[in-house]
Formats: structure tokens, sequence, C-alpha cells
């Protein structure tokens, strides 16, 4: 079919955005190789973890990833690292959604199933707004974004009346919401935490989401640039040989996340990092839409779609997703 060739040929812009970024990863690297730290304290170090004794008190460490489209739990026990469930169905990913249609807030996969009814008072991509004092738009959003005293706030018309909501404060629901997931998993209070976020964020975006994590219960947060946990991961249970250089490439649902390090000694030494905060899978979803789009207004007359777009916008991920693993989706 030529609808099924079409969907391949990637938009120009996209695809010269896409260019460039690697284009830039190139220079990036090679421009890291020459540069050498001014001092002592230029560079950052992070010790490659081993394996935790039994009777740690290490064995309760939390780990989470607060991720622009979706979350995960990771907890340490006695048995190894356990990823929890934070679906009631069992799944272990949380879809990083909130709806505040009801007077209690719901995170995850049924604010998606309930988002046709409800596209108004739900928010997603709060990732993407979190510690920023402006931003662009993403025309798919259901939701207003208005700046008030040097603030973005997120507007939403609930059935209950008008609310607004920083990212934060959205960050902090689903951080709320994992951590009673948490504690139900280990049966016990917990209160200390490492927040993965990306490599390019900015210290206020570091300092919202830590703000974050303690409107939503916990005492003691530590942030850990996405590239070294994703290392750390790679590395624990594989040899390393000294004095290796490595580029990592995180191409995650909201961010691109590019880090050149070294391991010496079983330390991590970051050299240079950077990043794309526009670029993910998310920016796929919206290429998707738009040429799904274009056919409905082309070659059917559809213009409008009002909330079923994001039944559209669904549908487009799930696309996304089989392409992930297949040569053609249908």
């Amino acid at each position: 079919m030529e609808n099924e060739e079409n969907i391949f040929e990637i938009e120009e812009n996209m695809y010269q955005r896409f260019k460039y970024s690697i284009e830039e990863l190139q220079r990036f690297f090679i421009n890291a190789l020459k540069e050498e730290p001014k001092n002592a304290n230029a560079s950052t170090f992070y010790t490659i973890p081993q394996c935790i004794p039994s009777d740690s008190q290490n064995r309760n460490a939390v780990g989470i990833d607060l991720g622009t489209s979706r979350c995960c739990l990771a907890v340490n026990r006695r048995d190894g690292i356990k990823i929890v469930a934070l679906e009631n169905t069992g799944e272990r990913l949380l879809p990083s959604y909130v709806g505040y249609d009801e007077m209690h807030t719901k995170c995850g996969q049924v604010v998606i199933d309930r988002i046709r009814n409800y596209a108004s008072s739900t928010v997603f991509d709060s990732k993407r707004l979190i510690g920023k004092t402006m931003t662009v738009i993403d025309k798919i959003w259901p939701f207003k974004v208005i700046t008030d005293d040097d603030k973005i706030y997120i507007k939403l018309d609930t059935p209950h009346g008008e609310i607004r909501q920083t990212a934060t404060e959205v960050a902090a629901v689903l951080l709320q919401y994992i951590k009673i997931k948490a504690e139900e998993f280990q049966g016990k209070k917990l209160e200390k935490v490492v927040l993965t976020v990306p490599a390019a964020f900015s210290l206020a975006q570091e300092e919202a989401t830590r703000e974050a994590a303690i409107l939503a219960g916990w005492k003691t947060v530590m942030l850990l640039p996405e590239p070294i946990a994703a290392s750390f991961a790679y590395f624990i249970d594989r040899p390393i040989s000294n004095n290796s250089l490595l580029l990592l490439f995180d191409l995650g649902g909201g961010t691109l996340d590019v880090c050149v390090f070294k391991i010496a000694n079983n330390q991590i030494e970051i050299i240079s990092k950077n990043g794309d905060s526009k670029l993910g899978g998310r920016d796929f979803d919206n290429l998707l839409m738009d040429y799904f789009l274009n056919i409905l207004h082309l070659d059917f007359n559809v213009s409008k779609l009002g909330n079923k777009k994001y039944k559209l916008l669904l549908e487009c991920q799930k696309i996304k997703h089989n392409l992930s693993v297949r040569d053609l989706d249908q």
C-alpha cells in the first residue's frame, strides 16, 4: 500500500534535525577528547556499585526513573534488584499521565483510558515543563500553559472547576503514587530515594525535580544523571577494561542524552555531557500524528478531531513501539 510505504518517509525538517544532532554528536565526542579538565574538581566521578552484603542497610535502596512518557521503580533486595509493578494489572512501567477529573488524582494507564472524556483535566509531558520559566507549547497538549510571576502553570478545566498546577506538583503526584507502591512492596516506610534526571537538565530543573520528590514525602533525595544510571546497569555484571573511553547515547521518551566518560579504577569519570531536551520518543509520536492528520485532511476532508485526536495519538504510539521490534507495522 502507498500509505504504508509513505509512513517510512521521515518529514524533511525532522530528518535534518536528527541528522544535525548526529553531526553535533560527532563534534561533541571529538572535542570532549581534546579538552582537559581545568582542575581536579572539573570532572565528576561516580563509583561503579558492587554487590551489596545481605546485612547492609542499603538493601532497602530505592531508585526511580521519572520518565517523560513512563516511570519505573527498582528496589534492592537480598536476592537482587527487583523492578516493582506500578500498575494494578502487574505492568511494571507506569505511563506518566495524571488525571484530575475526580477529587482524588489518578496516575497511569487508567488516565489514558479516560482521556477522550476527560482530556481537559489530564496532564502528561510534565517533565518537559519542570523547572522552566518558559517553553514551546506542544499542540497536542490538552491543557493550557500559562506564565505568572516567572513561573509556568498548567491550567486544567476539571468537572469540579478550574485548577492550576506547576509541573513540580504534577511530578509530585506521580512520585507519591510510586512511593506508596514501593512501601507496599517492601512492607515498610521508606524515606530515601535516588531519582534519575537527564544529563542536560539545568540546575533549576534538577532542584524542581528534587522539590517534587520532597512534596511526595521522600525525606532524602539523591539525583543521578540518566546516562550514569544506564552505565551502572550495564557494568554491574560485566567485566570492564581499565582506562576504557566510552560514549553513551540515550534517546528517551522526551530527551536525548549524550555522555563521554572514562572507566578507571572502578570509577566512571564524566569527561563531557550534553543533550537535547526537545528530541525524544514523544517527538516521533507527534511526527506520526502530523502524517495521519495530513492524510485525514487531504483524503477525507477531516480537519477537526476534537478529543478523538488522543485516540489517534495512542495509536501512533503503538505503531512506534511495534516498529521498534518489527520491520513493518500493519
